[in-house]
């Protein structure tokens, strides 16, 4: 017997799985939301109990192991005779019509590609009607299996064998139907059934228009393996089928997220890390400095597995700020302003040697491509994707201004703040307000700069805070909030909110994420600061200088993002060659 259940939205859940059969009691954990057990006779009763499952520690510090409060029950007597249905059926006007024998409640159909299966409808007769698409012109595969609704559960029979129809009765025109599966994180491959052609093309979307990666000989069925993608990264794309004079004949494409995993993506140390020879255990191989920059190698547990100089071990990865864009990808937009434009201002009032400038820190965050580093803690970062999860779910996208803050930063910001609040406030182009900065700022002393602004250590220090805002996927730009973002005054507080600031503050809220009562847009990760005791925080900015791998190899990375090409070097004493892609050899 096999059981699935839904499973939790943290990635690092377990689950422990109870069955209990006669007098008999087996206790299994499993990483999956799935368990299989064998050896069950006719007619015997199980007791089934699955919970979500972690460590934890007792009020006297003891390990223990922690449930979650809902837990899955079911019973059932394992019912005898339980067969396959039969499947029969025709492709006819554009649509597979299959039929089959047998009883149940309900009957699931799935779509079968060989290597894998996928859920393609749910029946109560038995019967059902599914469209192709019109490149579906290779042999349709379908199975079928029965369904009994019980308590809280449905129990479900074996599958049929596959039944095939050939579809060389529809129409040769049309798209390409092309599918895509991940072989492994991240390493994606595309699949389609050939057609007669000169040869197929292999298209990725780059932004502004389409990009030919490959060229390959018409077989019956095609694969393209995409190679590994980016965490959390939207892919697209396209495969024509061409005919020797340049003519497109036909063409498919597939739209997809890339899964998202910590594998090679920067991770900076919040504090000194010892480097251990195991996960958490063995010898110390060395300590390694808050601030120093990473490549993610393999996690297992809390554990990172990196390169530190000519040493490789593992770093608790708790205690590691992640890059934001190489971890969640697309699902969320990054516009680090205090980078090159700071936007931190008065309600439209500049904060001279503040406002529009580079903050101390942030010199090494904009890379040369473009793009930005946006360190946040690795705990509330995997907290992050179940509010941008429910986000998309609404149409909307989070769009991060500001992570991770060096304390120098904060220091800065403050006193340079702090030395103008009794001069006139001023417009942009230099006009008076009629005002002080300070009355702006304050509502005339209902409010201090210390609301807006911290004086020493903030939680962005800590790399547990975000400041963000909503905008719309299609592209329609970000929702309005009752104040700009980084406007340090009185406008900025959340009694304030409208709709859009509370929608924002919902999604974060129901993550375990606290807001201050000073800026809508400012959440940080206390939970997770009280859960792993951290209490440090680090002075000065981030760069991504240093060893980075993907697939290809090593490479190093310049404190700009470029990387050594076609030269030597010597790093960490020992001498290295760099091609003209960056990769390392010696």
């Amino acid at each position: 017997m096999e059981f699935y259940w839904p499973g939790t939205s943290h990635d690092s859940a377990l689950y422990r799985v109870d069955v209990t059969c006669g007098t008999e009691r087996m206790t299994r954990i499993s990483s999956e939301p799935s368990f299989g057990v064998s050896g069950i006779q006719e007619g015997e009763r199980l007791e089934i109990r699955v919970w979500a499952v972690a460590d934890g520690k007792s009020l006297f510090g003891k390990p223990k192991e922690v449930k979650s409060w809902k837990c899955f029950h079911a019973e059932l007597a394992l019912p005898g005779g339980l067969e396959a249905p039969e499947v029969t059926g025709a492709l006819e006007d554009g649509a597979a019509s299959l039929r089959w024998t047998g009883e149940g409640d309900v009957y699931e159909v799935f779509r079968d590609y060989g290597a894998f299966s996928v859920f393609a409808g749910e029946a109560r007769e038995r019967e059902i009607a599914l469209p192709l698409g019109e490149g579906d012109t290779g042999p349709q595969q379908f199975t079928v299996r029965s369904g009994w609704k019980k308590r809280g559960f449905v129990l479900c029979g074996p599958a049929a064998s596959p039944a095939e129809f050939r579809g060389e009765d529809l129409p040769s025109g049309g798209k390409l139907t092309l599918t895509y599966r991940e072989t492994a994180p991240r390493l994606c491959a595309l699949e389609w059934e050939g057609v007669q052609c000169h040869h197929f093309e292999v298209q990725r979307w780059m932004g502004e228009g389409w990009e030919t990666s490959a060229r390959l000989a018409p077989e019956e069925h095609m694969r393209y393996d995409a190679g590994r993608l980016g965490s959390g990264s939207w892919n697209r794309f396209r495969i024509a089928a061409v005919n020797g004079d340049g003519t497109e004949l036909q063409a498919g494409e597939a739209s997809f997220w890339a899964s998202v995993s910590p594998l090679y993506s920067t991770a900076w140390p919040i504090q000194t890390l010892p480097l251990y020879e195991n996960p958490g255990k063995g010898d110390r191989l060395a300590s390694v400095p808050g601030g120093t920059a990473l490549c993610v190698l393999a996690e297992e547990g809390d554990w990172f597995r990196v390169r530190y100089g000519e040493e490789y071990g593992w770093v608790d990865s708790r205690f590691c700020m992640i890059n934001l864009p190489e971890y969640i990808g697309d699902h969320c937009s990054y516009d680090i302003t205090n980078s090159y434009d700071s936007l931190f201002a008065v309600h439209g009032s500049p904060i001279q040697a503040v406002t529009h400038g580079t903050l101390p820190g942030y010199e090494n965050v904009r890379l040369e491509d473009g793009t930005f580093l946006v360190p946040y803690l690795y705990p509330s970062a995997k907290k992050l994707l179940t509010a941008v999860r429910a986000a998309e779910a609404d149409g909307l996208r989070l769009k991060i201004y500001e992570a991770f803050r060096p304390q120098r930063a904060t220091r800065y910001s403050y006193d340079e703040t702090e030395k103008q609040l009794n001069r006139p406030a001023l417009t942009e182009s230099g006009g008076q307000v009629g005002m002080t900065l300070s009355k702006l700022m304050t509502d005339n002393g209902r409010f201090h700069l210390g609301s807006f602004l911290a004086r020493t250590i903030s939680s962005h220090n800590r790399g547990i805070a975000l400041d963000l805002t909503l905008e719309k996927i299609d592209g329609g730009g970000e929702l309005e909030m009752q104040s700009g973002m980084h406007d340090l005054s009185w406008y900025s507080e959340t009694y304030l909110n409208n709709l859009n600031a509370k929608l924002l503050a919902g999604y974060m809220t129901a993550v375990g994420m606290n807001g201050l009562n000073s800026e809508w847009w400012h959440f940080q990760d206390d939970d997770t600061r009280k859960a792993i005791g951290l209490n440090s925080s680090l002075e000065q900015g981030v760069s991504p200088q240093g060893w980075t791998q993907d697939d290809g190899g090593w490479r190093y990375r310049k404190a700009d993002g470029s990387f050594a090409r076609d030269t030597a070097l010597t790093i960490d004493g020992r001498a290295y060659t760099f091609d003209k892609a960056g990769y390392a050899a010696g």
